[in-house]
């Protein structure tokens, strides 16, 4: 297992907020630990309101039917990690960041395990089976994420995918967070792409949410503190906010940054 130092994890709880600025507050906290401004390693767990559609920061727009998706009120936002597109409704996502400084070794397949072992552990205070996925498999020219299961990710041995993230390191800090569906509210996503491979009565049969899989019902507070007790094992929790540095770069950014087609159409 690789080696953490002793510099403690914020834990920090958002709730519901929309696109631009869930993936503000990502880019605040990564912001800060880069330029060494006052930001501490952080896990933090969300909602998005309203339901949005999050795309890869290199994936075509084209992807997208983007005018069904407003006439819809769904919302879309391009996000600073790789992967493909999610449609976030029913479900928890999470977002961790921490440096170099804060792990070792700090190299991506190392920090995907790591990271995935934290989450097969929450799962298992659920009491759902799950391991990390060994090889990429499935459709991969699908404009959909959870419609196949990639390295490191997490999956049901019987059902399929059941977590789905996405991962950017830059400047010696690491950005990664995944979506975590309740429901299966997120294969809805088909209505809103394009591609023929996304189509079809089996495009998500790879994978599944927690309630298909468990053997009750889980509400948004039972995840919530599975999650606090898997990453728990591993990390040092406590219970944070945001800086106030970082509170004004989550405002710029949202407004500036994630509202804005400079950015979300960035690639067409």
């Amino acid at each position: 297992m690789p080696c953490l130092k002793i510099r403690p994890f914020r834990f920090i709880y958002t709730g519901a907020n929309d696109g631009p600025t869930n993936m503000a507050m990502d880019e605040a906290v990564l912001a800060g630990l880069i330029g060494k401004e006052g930001s501490t390693p952080t896990l933090r767990v969300y909602r998005w309101h309203p339901p949005t559609i999050s795309i890869g920061y290199f994936q075509s727009m084209g992807d997208i039917k983007y005018q069904k998706c407003i006439r819809d009120g769904i919302g879309v936002v391009r996000r600073l990690t790789g992967g493909r597109a999610v449609l976030h409704n029913d479900e928890l996502t999470y977002s961790i960041l921490f440096t170099k400084d804060d792990f070792c070794p700090f190299q991506k397949r190392e920090i995907f395990l790591f990271i995935a072992s934290c989450l097969v552990d929450a799962l298992d205070c659920l009491g759902i089976e799950s391991r990390i996925v060994q090889k990429t498999r499935g459709n991969l020219k699908t404009a959909n994420c959870f419609a196949s299961p990639a390295q490191y990710e997490i999956e049901s041995p019987e059902a399929g995918k059941l977590i789905g993230s996405a991962q950017v390191i830059k400047d010696g800090a690491v950005l990664q967070h995944g979506a975590i569906p309740l429901s299966d509210s997120y294969t809805d996503i088909v209505k809103y792409l394009r591609s023929p491979a996304d189509f079809g009565k089996n495009f998500c049969k790879n994978c599944a949410s927690l309630n298909q899989v468990s053997r009750s019902r889980i509400s948004d507070k039972e995840l919530l503190e599975a999650l606090r007790k898997g990453f728990g094992k591993h990390i040092d929790l406590i219970e944070g906010s945001f800086t106030r540095m970082e509170l004004l770069a989550i405002k710029d950014l949202a407004e500036k940054k994630y509202s804005n087609d400079w950015w979300t159409f960035r690639r067409k």
